[in-house]
C-alpha cells in the first residue's frame, strides 16, 4: 500500500491548525506560484487537493485516520504497548458532598446512638489509575475511570433530635468529603 501524501507538511501546517490557519497558509502558497505553475506541475492540483481534504471536516476526519494507520502499521513492540500516555487520560472526578435522609422512630430519636450507614460511593478505579486504560479498557471498571463501592460510616445521633432537623457528618474519604443529612421521624 502507497503511503498517503502529507498535506500537512504541503501546506506547512502542524496536524491540529484550525481550518482559518490552513486557509491561511493555502492563500499565501498560491500567491507564491508563478502564474505559468498552473499550466505545467502538479503542485497546485497537490495544494488544492490538500487544501480541499483539510478545510473539509468529513474528509479531514477520514484522512486523519488514514495517516494513523499508516503510522502504525510499522512493528509494535512491547516498549510501545507500555508507555505511559503523553497527556493525562484520567476522568473528570469531582468529589462533592452527599445528602441523604434519616428515618427514626420516636424511640430511637430520643434515646439518640450510632447509627451505621452504608453509603454508596463513586471513587476513581485504582486499577487504571482513573485513566479507563490507556490504550485497552480496564478489566475492573470496563473503560469508565471510576468504580462504585460501598462507604461504611458510623453516624452519631444526638439524644432528642427532632423532625427535619439537618446535621453534617465528616467522613476520612477523599470521595466524600460529607455527608448532609436530614433526619425524619415516623408517624407511629
Amino acid at each position: 500500500m502507497e503511503k498517503p501524501k502529507d498535506y500537512y507538511q504541503i501546506l506547512g501546517v502542524p496536524r491540529d491548525a484550525s481550518v482559518t490557519a490552513i486557509k491561511r497558509a493555502f492563500r499565501r502558497l498560491t500567491r507564491e506560484q508563478p502564474p505559468e505553475a498552473d499550466s505545467g506541475t502538479d503542485v497546485p492540483a497537490e495544494l488544492r487537493v490538500a487544501y480541499e481534504t483539510l478545510t473539509d471536516a468529513y474528509r479531514r476526519q477520514s484522512y486523519d485516520q488514514l495517516l494513523r494507520g499508516q503510522e502504525r502499521s510499522g512493528p509494535v513492540g512491547w516498549s510501545l504497548l507500555r508507555r505511559r500516555p503523553a497527556s493525562d487520560l484520567r476522568r473528570p472526578f469531582h468529589p462533592a458532598s452527599l445528602t441523604g435522609e434519616i428515618v427514626l422512630g420516636r424511640a430511637e430519636a430520643a434515646a439518640g446512638g450510632v447509627l451505621s450507614l452504608d453509603v454508596p460511593v463513586t471513587s476513581p478505579c485504582e486499577a487504571c489509575g482513573g485513566t479507563g486504560g490507556p490504550f485497552f479498557d480496564c478489566t475492573r471498571c470496563f473503560g469508565e475511570g471510576k468504580v462504585g463501592r460501598r462507604l461504611p460510616v458510623p453516624v452519631q445521633i444526638p439524644a432528642g433530635v427532632r423532625d427535619g432537623e439537618v446535621f453534617q457528618v465528616r467522613t476520612d474519604d477523599p470521595a466524600v468529603p460529607s455527608l448532609v443529612l436530614t433526619v425524619h421521624l415516623r408517624r407511629a
